[in-house]
């Protein structure tokens, strides 16, 4: 009978070849994913939700650039009140980010795993980044058309009392089907290098600080090592950022990135490029930091529902591993 042991305890999943180190348990490989995916669905939709007035401004802010967010948010209010002035398009991006989350963390934590294989061990240290890329690649097939109809909906394109999917509808057949990927190409772009250095710098700093504290991290470290990657990320990825809005907005007449950023930096100006810092700032840093905490606080989670109890003191720094089960089978832990 296979058994999961606590990692790090000399023990491993007997009777299964292949195992993966996940939450401070050996578990069988081909779960990484699965555990991730679910993990990472919970997070993202729960994060989006609670953020999503502040990426209503963000958008706002890139779409319009002759007033402040904080005037635009103020206008936005007064003219169709709290939750359909800041929460257009929020259930529509709660539910979208459920599966591009799911998406990602699966397609991250699997490929981490593989790379982390076949890489040698001078080059493990750009796993994550690289991870991150392919996981980037998988969710947008998800996430841009989301990303889409939640921008239409913030910038009023959706009436009060409106359904998102008579908004989808009228984009379809009005601009056809390919007008929900718009941006495709200037999302990967933009959150390729973003994820890379959300993650990368993430998992350093995570690794560092366990290292430094010869504990797994608290949640309250989680967060604030996610608050310092998102917003390093968040300032160099803005122009990318703004791009992305003005072609998904369908307000620009080029598709290409490149093109868009250069005719923004030489007809309006190069801070243009950084319209909706301060409130993408506050909302991609903040998306991040308690994302990714909250994604490890849910992977613990399943983690302790599908192997027994043992994970949560482990992440709480007690460094207690308890015994857990797989299929049924017992393993002693100390």
């Amino acid at each position: 009978v296979a058994r999961a042991e606590p990692a790090g305890q000399g023990g491993g999943l007997r009777g299964i070849d292949k195992v993966a180190h996940m939450g401070g348990y050996n578990i069988p490989s081909e779960m990484r994913g699965l555990y991730a995916a679910a993990a990472g669905g919970f997070a993202g939709s729960s994060v989006s939700f609670l953020l999503h007035p502040l990426d209503t401004l963000k958008t706002m802010s890139q779409a319009d650039k002759s007033q402040s967010f904080v005037q635009l948010g103020v206008k936005a209010v007064r003219k169709n009140g709290v939750y359909h002035g800041l929460y257009a398009g929020a259930r529509t991006a709660a539910l979208g980010s459920f599966f591009s989350s799911a998406l990602y963390f699966g397609t991250y934590e699997a490929s981490k795993e593989r790379l982390g294989r076949v890489l040698p061990p001078q080059w493990q240290g750009v796993c994550p980044s690289l991870a991150a890329v392919c996981g980037n690649a998988v969710s947008s097939l998800i996430f841009v058309p989301k990303e889409v109809l939640k921008q239409r909906c913030q910038v009023g394109e959706l009436a009060v009392g409106d359904k998102a999917l008579r908004l989808m509808t009228k984009i379809v057949r009005t601009e056809g089907v390919g007008a929900m990927y718009n941006g495709y190409f200037a999302t990967l772009i933009r959150n390729a290098p973003g994820s890379m250095i959300k993650f990368g710098i993430f998992e350093q700093m995570k690794q560092a600080v366990q290292k430094t504290l010869d504990r797994p991290l608290k949640p309250e470290e989680l967060l604030a090592t996610g608050l310092t990657a998102g917003c390093i990320s968040a300032i160099v990825t803005t122009p990318l950022d703004v791009v992305k809005t003005r072609i998904m907005l369908g307000r620009s007449a080029s598709s290409s990135p490149f093109h868009v950023m250069y005719t923004i930096a030489t007809e309006e100006g190069v801070r243009v490029l950084w319209s909706g810092l301060v409130p993408r700032l506050l909302w991609s840093a903040t998306f991040f930091a308690i994302g990714i905490s909250s994604y490890e606080i849910a992977l613990n989670r399943v983690l302790e529902f599908n192997y027994g109890p043992g994970s949560a003191a482990h992440l709480a720094g007690t460094g207690k591993q308890e015994p857990t089960r797989v299929g049924g089978g017992e393993s002693k832990g100390e």
